[in-house]
């Protein structure tokens, strides 16, 4: 077969094309290959692995941030709550059924014992006396009658004029007048009596927290008119868990709150009352308020019950403890740099204490971090309040507030 020369002469610029392009490649390639080598080293150099690593920013500590480690006396300490009642009141009652007056006490008002506070009108305890009044006349009456009859028959029976017999149905007339009117004598002395009831006084001294009744109403019997209660008797009634009775003693302090807040006041345990709510399983409990307290009757305070106290050679805000699955760990500062370090808690550690002490890992005199949110890095500079920034590399942040530092941290921790 006849080969065309312009066939030859496109096979020969074909194999041509062909070497050139590989050797353009090659060089290529080789080219990128050093180039990124310098780019790797770059970045070696600037992250770290090989070159100089980034400096961390100063964490500039205000002196809420951190804490001295040292020995402090730990409280255990029970929430208690429960509502102020008078140790010592009395409700007076009507004993009987009628119109109140002569009311002049009020709600607030000071009394004395044994002062008048009302009376009660009843019509039925005047009618009452008045039948028994007209009762005792007429026994009476009939008494005289009967002891002139006695007397009578006495003389006739001495003189041997009537029997013994005779003598003796009047002896026995003269018995029964006599009964009579010894009874209704007592009937009159009582209705008297009840009458002297309708006048309420006060059987203790203290101050009227209730009244019941307004001036011209009417009352039953049994009717509580006034509660009066001493208010140098204040009680916090407290409602404690059977299982926690063991720990109580009479004269432990407590300290109480109201629920609107203000100054504080100490109570002190005076009575623990031996029985147990079937349902609640609480044992009930009074605490003694300060004669001169200002809190009123009623009100609900809450507060701690101090069951005990120990005293920690180290103690350290809780708030500075950290944990995570190895345990519990603080920072300190240590050469103007934040350390991570491990420490072991006291088992006998009360949680609602603000204070936990250090069994082991923490020598007293430590200054620890007691900052919230994110934790700073291992080794990251720190300065405290009157102390000389520690010096900076250069392209670390210069120093800032806590909480931007705090901020810088949680950054560098992410990466």
């Amino acid at each position: 077969m006849r080969i065309k020369r312009w066939m030859v002469a496109v096979g020969v610029t074909l194999v041509v094309a062909a070497v050139g392009g590989y050797w353009g490649f090659k060089a290529y390639s080789g080219s990128q290959t050093a180039g990124g080598a310098g780019t790797t080293t770059a970045k070696t150099g600037a992250d770290g692995k090989d070159g100089a690593k980034k400096a961390d920013p100063v964490l500039a500590l205000a002196t809420v941030d951190f804490a001295a480690a040292g020995p402090a006396t730990l409280v255990q300490s029970l929430a208690v709550a429960g509502t102020v009642d008078a140790g010592r009141q009395a409700i007076v009652r009507s004993r009987h059924a009628g119109i109140a007056t002569g009311m002049t006490k009020r709600a607030g008002d000071r009394v004395q014992a044994g002062e008048r506070l009302a009376k009660v009108e009843s019509d039925e305890l005047r009618l009452r006396i008045a039948e028994r009044e007209s009762t005792l006349k007429q026994t009476q009456a009939q008494l005289t009658v009967a002891e002139s009859n006695r007397a009578q028959q006495r003389s006739l029976s001495d003189r041997g004029f009537i029997s013994k017999a005779a003598f003796d149905s009047a002896e026995s007339g003269y018995v029964s007048a006599r009964s009579a009117f010894e009874a209704a004598k007592t009937n009159l002395d009582i209705a008297r009596s009840a009458l002297a009831e309708t006048v309420l006084t006060a059987p203790i001294s203290g101050v009227i927290s209730k009244r019941s009744v307004e001036p011209g109403e009417r009352v039953g019997n049994e009717m509580a008119v006034f509660t009066i209660l001493d208010p140098a008797s204040l009680e916090v009634v407290v409602p404690i868990g059977a299982e926690r009775v063991a720990e109580l003693k009479i004269g432990q302090k407590a300290k109480f709150l109201l629920d609107s807040g203000g100054t504080a006041v100490e109570a002190s345990l005076a009575r623990i009352i031996p029985t147990t709510g079937s349902a609640a399983r609480t044992v009930e409990t009074r605490f003694a308020l300060p004669a001169n307290t200002t809190v009123p009757a009623g009100a609900f305070l809450s507060g701690q019950l101090q069951l005990a106290q120990s005293v920690a050679p180290v103690a350290i805000p809780r708030i500075a403890v950290k944990t995570d699955v190895n345990g519990s760990y603080v920072w300190v500062v240590q050469d103007s740099k934040a350390v991570r370090k491990r420490v072991k808690l006291s088992p006998s550690s009360d949680e609602t204490n603000a204070l936990v002490p250090i069994a082991e890992g923490l020598a007293a005199g430590s200054t620890v971090l007691t900052l919230r949110g994110a934790e700073p890095n291992d080794g990251q500079p720190v300065t405290v309040p009157g102390a000389a920034a520690p010096a900076v590399a250069e392209g670390a942040a210069s120093a800032a507030p806590a909480a931007a530092a705090t901020g810088g941290a949680a950054s560098g921790s992410s990466k």
